[in-house]
């Protein structure tokens, strides 16, 4: 495991709400996170994972200028365990196997998932998406196909 400051785990949020993310910042410093972020967008965090990569990510599915999508997918490639905060959207099933949280959530939910996925090593994944999509072409929900999840 990677860690930040004072050897705390180093863990990325993308939340678009200021005060949600915020409120997410505090909770898991409190709990001995260092935290990078919150990000508004998928281009805005994603930039973050080649510099040091985080030990953990919390992902809002519906950011600023589009889903947040594309940066589960960066995680996921990268090896990076990850939630996902998806209030009533729908996932697609390739996250099947992610944690998921409602927009509604309890501070020692949020705190046990980061905890306990900051103990998993990941390995990096090879994503195909990059051969089935034209170049530049959106990423839309039900292109994530369930190779991402093996």
């Amino acid at each position: 495991m990677r860690s930040g400051p004072g050897d705390r785990p180093v863990v990325l949020v993308a939340e678009p709400q200021a005060l949600p993310g915020m409120w997410l910042e505090d909770v898991l410093a409190e709990a001995g996170c260092a935290v990078r972020g919150p990000y508004g967008t998928s281009a805005e965090a994603a930039r973050c994972l080649d510099e040091t990569p985080p030990d953990f990510a919390v992902v809002s599915i519906d950011l600023n200028h589009g889903s947040g999508f594309p940066l589960a997918c960066a995680l996921r490639r990268k090896g990076i365990p990850f939630a996902l905060i998806s209030g009533n959207a729908r996932v697609p099933r390739a996250f099947s196997d992610v944690p998921q949280f409602d927009r509604l959530f309890e501070a020692r939910a949020m705190v046990s998932t980061v905890t306990a996925g900051c103990a998993v090593a990941g390995g990096p994944r090879a994503c195909p998406m990059p051969d089935r999509r034209p170049a530049g072409a959106p990423f839309a929900l039900d292109q994530c196909p369930t190779a991402c999840r093996a």
